[in-house]
This record gives C-alpha cells, structure tokens and sequence, in this order.
C-alpha cells in the first residue's frame, strides 16, 4: 500500500515540478523593418498573432511560429531588474518579454553575405493561453 502511494504520488507531482512552461497567446500591435532586397528601404509589416511556450524558470522558449523552434540552439537570459527574459537562436531570432507586463519585443536578424531576408522588429503582447 505505501509503495501504491508513493506511485500515485509521484505520477500526479512529478509533471508539475519538471515543466514549468506556460503556453501564451501572442499578439503584435506594431512590425516594421529594412527590405535588403529593395536598398534597405523601411518597410512595415503585418502584424502576427501566435502561441508561444515560455518557461521563465528554466529561461526558454519554443514558438514554431516565429522561429523559437525546439531544435535550435537558443540561448535565454534573465534580467532581474525588470523581470524580463531574453532570447536569441542561431537563426537570428530574439524574443524578449516583460513577465509582469507581458509586453514582448521580437525580431528576424538573420544574416549572411548574399543578404535577401527582411530585416524585422515588432512590438506586442501576450496572454496566458
């Protein structure tokens, strides 16, 4: 009978230590950015709603939808001042949010010698889905 509690107890704890993540529901309000193919002129863009995974524990996160993707190396940061976390892929993709606001800042920095994809920044803000 203990042995039985201690399983019970284990399968309905376990999940809850080890995943921290929330998934959130994201919006952008604004997205602008520099068209490489056309000499860098300003262009904005249209604005993306999305889900996205964040973990502010274990400092990640995972969006196929913006590029966070699970496989990539991402790095993430914590800054406590404001409680914001940072993200960055090696594809160039960032992700930072405010985690009392929930503001996000996001960008598309990939670059390489034969530039051809846009530069993009946007601003917005998520809920928790």
């Amino acid at each position: 009978m203990k042995k039985l509690l201690i399983l019970l107890f284990s399968i309905m704890i376990l999940p809850f230590s080890v995943n921290a993540s929330d998934v959130y529901y994201c919006s952008d309000n604004d997205a602008v950015g520099f068209d490489p193919t056309n000499n860098f002129n300003i262009q904005r863009y249209k604005e993306e709603k999305f889900k996205i995974m964040i973990d502010f524990e274990n400092k990640n996160v995972i969006s196929d939808n913006i590029g966070m993707k699970k496989n990539l190396a991402t790095n993430c940061f914590h800054e406590n001042l404001n409680d914001s976390l940072y993200c960055m892929n090696e594809f160039g993709r960032a992700f930072s949010i405010n985690k009392l606001s929930l503001r996000f800042i996001r960008s598309k920095l990939y670059i390489r010698e034969d530039l051809t994809d846009d530069i993009v920044f946007s601003t917005g803000t998520c809920e928790k889905f």
